[in-house]
């Protein structure tokens, strides 16, 4: 498995994954993901376009990732268009829970729409 992240516009950190998300690999996933909440970005789209295969380890370190970014004020989304990867977030039930998007397009639409209802309902300083 391989990560790379990139910060965008100082609020949006996209964490692109290929290989096999599984027990193994999944502690490096889930490093990536706290060096990105420690850096204080809490909106955060996950690209498994290259993703091959995913196990229930890597499913609950994003269930507990999305938990931990909306306690921050923000959202995660992850963008999938691989059918037998999207079949898990499906049989799991957590398609929903984790804005699971078959376009980047989409699951930056639909943070971008998150973050400003937050913002919109925040404090007038605003918040990430």
């Amino acid at each position: 498995m391989k990560v790379q992240t990139k910060t965008e516009d100082d609020w949006l950190a996209v964490l692109s994954v290929s290989g096999e998300m599984d027990a193994f690999t999944a502690p490096e996933f889930r490093n990536c993901l706290d060096e990105t909440l420690e850096k204080g970005i809490a909106w955060i789209l996950v690209d498994l376009g290259e993703v091959e295969y995913i196990d229930s380890v890597a499913l609950g370190i994003l269930i507990g990732s999305a938990k931990c970014v909306t306690e921050r004020g923000g959202g995660l989304a992850v963008v999938c268009n691989r059918t037998n990867v999207l079949r898990v977030f499906d049989i799991s039930g957590t398609r929903e829970l984790l804005n699971v998007c078959q376009a980047e397009s989409e699951s930056r639409r639909l943070l971008e729409q998150q973050r400003t209802a937050t913002v919109n309902s925040s404090a007038p300083e605003g918040g990430q």
